[in-house]
């Protein structure tokens, strides 16, 4: 008798319900969001969110008595799936997706209907759950190992400065610093992503022997599978997991000129009138910190009387007279002297490390303190007509801006700092957006932060570089940290045009805007700029309004006026895409990946992007015309010896007290390179009032004209050979000490550096210029080139000439 084919598909879905209900009835349990299956390890829950995003957790206890999300805030809806159980594999297939279960070790793969395979967890080995006790807390190293294909590129994982455009073969450490902004997730051109949900210090490893995810602070692991038709799509699903990005109003893509600092409200709208008065375009005026005060106000939420009188009606005055924004900078440190910091304290909602100017960091996991922060800017600052909140240092700066400092905090509301460490933005940025929706729908929000985490795009942040350096190749690593940075779900991002330092820590323009050096480095990165999502410029060390750079005429300033008019041309090209952030999970500043990804020559490129669907852009980010090459290095190990003549390094010795009242320790380093930020002092020495001196010999190379660089804050003294050559004993910001002298080739001459700190922490670098460095000449007139790659595809012309 021949059966129906309707008939037979009954059948065989009645065995292969049997199988299930039968063979695996002790592992597998099906529940109406997908399935939970048991291991000796563990349990593994398989959660269909939607017919693509598919959740992963493994609870080593089955319990998945799971803590509440801080990035994925939604609930799911149920989504219709269907299961099935052959031999060794348990398939679960949604309408976009197939996910194969390895019975053995829960091994998974990701697969697409077409049967191609996007992603599978390593097989032998899938995950790894390591007891562990982190500050106190019992818990688990959380690891997830994964097998990617060969061809594929992936990208994303926050802002990092090492140049890097795709992540294979590398290593990136997911822990938020100045500079650095650490997003969990990951996306790869076989078009998915990886959102990983831990909050704690982060590895993501990629290499021959595989590629994985590790955590510090895990009770399970706890990712998201994202599929998508291509990269822009797999970000829409990122955008619908965690929160969409508000449209921000259209003069925030305008232009935001920026210093540190404006010292009083009348230098402020003096710069806003000379933009007007010279019919220059701008949109928005940022004043920094310190309006507030003395150091003691620090963050207070006030204008200081005396500088900025009727702070009100200055800032109704840019608004109806200049027609620009006005942002503000507020910081999460609050000083002693404050009524914020009085009143978070009497409740108990700051916490114990004391900070820059007596201060202390409040606790922005604290419900309460993130609405107490919010009444303050409320009543000082956004009353009065502040437009947009720049939120600075919310890594958080504990003292200094990494994990050692930012783990002194020890317990937040939440729990343990190491199970939190990397959310703190989030959930700042979340209490400031929060408050400004609950008081007014009718102004939106705009911040801007220098940190960030998964999900911060819904409280609607900008977030920016952080403190980079006038350096050329920092302003090329800019591109893929900010390109990277996009990839990562979260569409808004900036820098400082012209790097925030420019004559300290390793940046050499002394003079400002009055080195034809810096101003070509200016001028080319304000063309970057302007096809940035933000147009923002700011900075330390020397101002930055366009009328710096010269007059009408001049060649810098001509081209800053005409890349400033020319962003104001394509508002209305860059206002709808931004439109399209919001409405359709859209990202404006796009790596090549992400419109070529069958052109397998753009996966690396990193100095080229597309600003929407029209505009292949290629800043130029060498030096060409102007200023010296400043060629250096950090002097080799091999040319150093300690003072008793050992080859191999110098003698440091620390001392307590600023003019080296007390030796606490001495020791031996390669080469004088010297960051607290990085290196622990020594056990014993206080760190309110030290000394350090290095004393050793350096061995020239061939005879010749020598150029000692000792880069460094605060105060320093140089001695080669017994001769004082640099005498600069001053608390002071940091900054280049030059020297040059003729040396004889192949000799050993003494040297010494006795260094004090005044304030924050300590960077000191020695480096040299020898005779045998090669440099280059750079000429004004000679006409130069720029190499472009154009990818495969149609179409293409030159915007300048239309050929």
């Amino acid at each position: 008798m021949k059966l129906e084919k309707g008939l037979i598909l009954v059948i065989i879905m009645s065995i292969i319900t049997l199988i299930i209900s039968s063979c695996t009835t002790s592992k597998l349990k099906k529940v109406d969001d997908g399935i939970i299956f048991s291991l000796k390890e563990g349990a593994l829950k398989i959660q269909v969110c939607t017919d693509r995003i598919i959740r992963v957790i493994f609870d080593p206890t089955g319990l998945f008595q799971l803590k509440k999300s801080l990035v994925v805030e939604r609930s799911w809806k149920p989504v219709p799936f269907e299961l099935e159980s052959e031999g060794e594999a348990i398939q679960l297939s949604t309408e976009k997706v197939i996910i194969l279960l390895n019975k053995k070790n829960g091994a998974i793969s990701f697969y697409d209907h077409d049967g191609h395979l996007l992603l599978q967890e390593d097989q032998q080995s899938p995950r790894l759950m390591t007891k562990a006790q982190v500050m106190g807390e019992e818990t688990y190293h959380a690891q997830q190992n994964f097998k990617l294909s060969a061809e594929e590129g992936v990208y994303g994982l926050g802002q990092h400065q090492e140049g890097v455009m795709n992540y294979r073969g590398h290593d990136v450490l997911l822990v938020q610093e100045n500079e650095v902004a650490s997003v969990p997730f990951l996306v790869s051109t076989n078009n998915y992503g990886i959102l990983w949900d831990n909050y704690s210090k982060t590895k993501f490893h990629d290499g021959p022997d595989g590629t994985f995810f590790w955590s510090e602070v895990g009770d399970t692991i706890d990712y998201y599978f994202i599929s998508g038709k291509d990269l822009d799509d797999v970000i829409k699903g990122y955008r619908e997991a965690t929160g969409q990005a508000p449209l921000f109003g259209k003069w925030a893509f305008g232009f935001w000129q920026s210093k540190e600092r404006y010292r009083t409200g009348k230098e402020l709208v003096e710069v806003v009138k000379e933009y007007r008065r010279r019919k220059i375009p701008i949109d928005n005026i940022i004043q920094d910190w310190l309006y507030w005060g003395d150091a003691s106000e620090w963050s207070a939420m006030k204008f200081d009387d005396e500088r900025y009188p009727r702070a009100d009606e200055m800032i109704k005055m840019l608004h109806d007279k200049y027609h620009v924004h006005f942002m503000v900078s507020i910081w999460p440190v609050l000083g002693p002297k404050t009524e914020i910091y009085k009143e978070m304290e009497k409740s108990g909602l700051l916490y114990d490390p004391v900070v820059r100017a007596g201060g202390k960091v409040y606790d922005a996991y604290n419900e309460k303190a993130r609405q107490l922060y919010w009444k303050y800017i409320n009543e000082g600052l956004f009353a009065k007509g502040v437009d947009a909140f720049w939120m600075d240092s919310t890594e958080p700066e504990v003292g200094e801006a990494n994990e050692e400092h930012i783990k002194q905090i020890g317990s937040t509301a939440l729990g343990s700092i190491a199970r939190y460490l990397n959310t703190y933005s989030l959930m700042a940025t979340k209490g400031v957006y929060e408050g400004q929706r609950s008081v007014t729908s009718d102004k939106r929000v705009f911040i801007l932060t220098r940190s960030a985490f998964a999900g911060q795009q819904r409280y609607a942040a900008a977030t920016w570089s952080g403190d980079v350096v006038a350096r050329w190749d920092v302003f090329r690593n800019q591109i893929s940290a900010g390109l990277n940075f996009c990839l990562s779900g979260i569409p808004y991002w900036t820098t400082d045009i012209g790097a925030f330092y420019v004559r300290q820590y390793g940046a050499y323009f002394d003079e400002g805007y009055k080195d034809p050096g810096y101003q070509e480095m200016y001028v080319r990165w304000f063309q970057y700029g302007a096809f940035c999502p933000i147009f923002r410029s700011h900075g330390t060390d020397t101002p930055r309004e366009i009328w710096r750079f010269g007059e009408p005429g001049y060649w810098a300033y001509d081209t800053l006026v005409k890349y400033d008019h020319l962003r104001y041309r394509l508002l209305p090209y860059i206002y709808s895409l931004a439109w399209k952030v919001t409405s359709e999970g859209y990202t404006i500043m796009r790596g090549l990946p992400m419109d070529f990804s069958a052109d397998k020559n753009v996966l690396n490129i990193d100095n080229q992007f597309m600003f929407g669907p029209a505009l292949l852009i290629n800043p130029v980010t060498k030096q060409m015309y102007y200023g010296e090459d400043y060629i250096n290095e950090i002097i080799p190990s091999e040319y150093l010896y300690t003072p008793d003549g050992e080859k191999g390094g110098v003698l440091v010795e620390f001392y307590n007290g600023q003019n080296f009242e007390s030796l606490v320790a001495t020791q031996t380093q390669k080469i004088v390179k010297y960051n607290t930020w990085i290196n622990k002092l020594p056990e014993g020495v206080d760190k309110k009032s030290y000394s350090i001196r290095w004393t050793g010999e350096v061995q020239t190379k061939g005879g010749g004209e020598y150029e000692f660089w000792i880069t460094c804050d605060d105060g320093v003294r140089f001695w080669l050979d017994n001769k004082l050559m640099i005498d600069s004993w001053q608390a002071q910001r940091g900054r280049n000490h030059r020297i040059k002298v003729n040396l004889e080739g192949g000799r050993r001459y003494k040297i010494r550096i006795d260094y004090f700190n005044a304030q924050h922490g300590t960077q000191m670098k020695l480096a040299w210029t020898t005779p045998d460095m090669p440099k280059e000449v750079y000429s004004p007139d000679e006409i130069k080139t720029w190499r472009l790659y154009l990818p495969q595809a149609k179409g293409w012309f030159d915007f300048w000439t239309g050929e």
